[in-house]
């Protein structure tokens, strides 16, 4: 019988002190340290994402000529329409959002990019850089967001560590990081290359996009910007541009985000709406008729909200 009673204490005993040592582990130094996910260990990424939603079954409640489609609601991880969510596809200029983070998280907004040759002359969406020219990173982003700027987009990629492939390479780190499985960037703009073209998912997108305003909240500010003119300064010329988001003044509560086109990835929209306490991120690839559905989509969504 006293062994039979000693049982539970030697067993608790070992729990406490495993956990104790777990605790110390977490905060050597006295400092909280972030955990390394097994499956990147061997690259010594940090896994710094909590928030991956759970995808059920595929719905079929809409039929939509998009191939893959991902509805939530980022505030409380309610999943409203998904269809294959984790499909690869190509993302055209919706590369930019991951553009705009490694930026974020390298520079400040007022710090000044200088305006290269070969970045001036990347086609075919452009501000009309001039190079030479400095503008913030701030200016570079109402471009991206606004107009789809190649030629800011290979600005910022090519300024914000000084080496181009770099800032790529931190693209596909911060992916693994997010958790985005079903993504890679061969480049800061989106544009097709031979061989060797961006991909992502809807679902991957959906992560990226809520990481990114949860973090720079100034970014929605300035994609859902419809008209703006950058004055003329010393260092560059004025610059007049109009949003290519037209949801913006014909549906009610969308804040933005971005959107994209190439021959091969088709339409494809990041969307952010927030109304009555909600926040839907959605996102389409790959779509024949993006605004319509874009609209679809986010009416079915507010309506099963609870």
């Amino acid at each position: 019988m006293e062994n039979y009673m000693q049982k539970p204490t030697v067993i608790s005993a070992i729990l406490i002190i495993l956990v104790s040592l777990f605790i110390v582990r977490l905060t050597q130094g006295g400092k909280p340290q972030e955990l390394i996910s097994p499956l990147l260990k061997q690259e010594k990424i940090l896994g710094i994402n909590q928030w991956l939603p759970f995808v059920g079954a595929g719905q079929d409640a809409l039929q939509i000529s998009a191939e893959s489609a991902f509805f939530i609601d980022s505030k409380i991880g309610q999943v409203l329409f998904a269809n294959n969510p984790k499909k690869q596809l190509p993302i055209a200029s919706l590369v930019k959002v991951m553009t705009v983070l490694v930026a974020l998280e390298h520079k400040k907004m007022n710090d000044s990019f200088l305006v290269s040759k070969r970045a001036a002359e990347m086609e075919p969406d452009k501000m009309l850089l001039i190079a030479g020219e400095k503008l913030s990173l701030k200016e570079l982003l109402y471009g991206i967001f606004l107009v789809s700027a190649n030629d800011a987009a290979e600005v910022i990629a090519e300024e914000t560590t000084g080496d181009r492939e770099q800032f790529i390479k931190l693209m596909n780190s911060k992916a693994k990081q997010l958790g985005m499985k079903d993504s890679f960037f061969a480049n800061p703009t989106g544009l097709d290359e031979d061989g060797n073209n961006s991909y992502s998912s809807t679902y991957d997108l959906a992560i990226l996009t809520r990481y990114l305003i949860r973090h720079y909240p100034e970014v929605v500010e300035i994609s859902q910007t419809e008209h703006i003119i950058l004055p003329v300064t010393e260092t560059h010329q004025d610059y007049d541009m109009y949003s290519g988001i037209n949801l913006l003044t014909t549906y009610p509560g969308i804040v933005g985000f971005k959107t994209g086109y190439t021959p091969e990835a088709g339409y494809t929209i990041v969307t952010l709406a927030r109304k009555d306490g909600h926040e839907i991120i959605g996102v389409l690839l790959g779509s024949e008729y993006r605004r319509d559905e874009t609209k679809e989509l986010l009416d079915y969504s507010f309506r099963i909200l609870p």
